[in-house]
């Protein structure tokens, strides 16, 4: 529990459909992107990890998922939702908080460095401030992803 949430990772089906709920509601019914194109083959991958936040009421408001790139050290973070309800409540804090806690804790082990791994992720341009703000330096040219544009965003993360 951290605050007035609880954090969870996914682990069975029924948490995946309710990642899938907030992800639709955010992406697909406020921003429109198409629903065919909001969730992919990486969901269900075996090496994909998920996190839920819940508020005290167990509602769903915050959620991300975790992908191990192919090169040892490397990880993406993608798909971070937050229920209009709780933004500005540090909740997408709370999310890539715990995605990166989790992608030093099984990842820098297999890093060649053994000690640190590099987090990328594709940021909504609107969204470049709260990515900043996590520490991610974003640059490089716009680019259009699900019709929004998007820039590419690092962090290194070092155990």
């Amino acid at each position: 529990m951290t605050g007035s949430y609880t954090v969870e990772r996914v682990a069975d089906a029924a948490g995946l459909e309710e990642a899938w709920a907030l992800r639709f509601a955010v992406f697909c019914d406020e921003q429109g992107v198409p629903r065919a194109e909001e969730i992919d083959a990486l969901d269900t991958d075996p090496s994909t990890s998920h996190v839920l936040v819940r508020a005290v009421d167990g509602t769903v408001v915050g959620t991300g998922r975790l992908l191990v790139d192919d090169t040892p050290g490397d990880v993406h973070i993608g798909r971070v939702a937050v229920a209009a309800r709780a933004r500005g409540t540090r909740v997408g804090a709370l999310v890539m908080d715990t995605l990166e806690q989790w992608a030093l804790a099984e990842n820098a082990a297999t890093a060649p460095t053994g000690s640190r791994v590099v987090v990328r992720l594709s940021a909504q341009t609107q969204a470049e401030g709260f990515y900043r703000r996590c520490g991610y330096e974003v640059e490089g040219p716009v680019y259009l992803d699900a019709g929004i544009d998007h820039r590419d965003g690092v962090k290194v993360l070092t155990a």
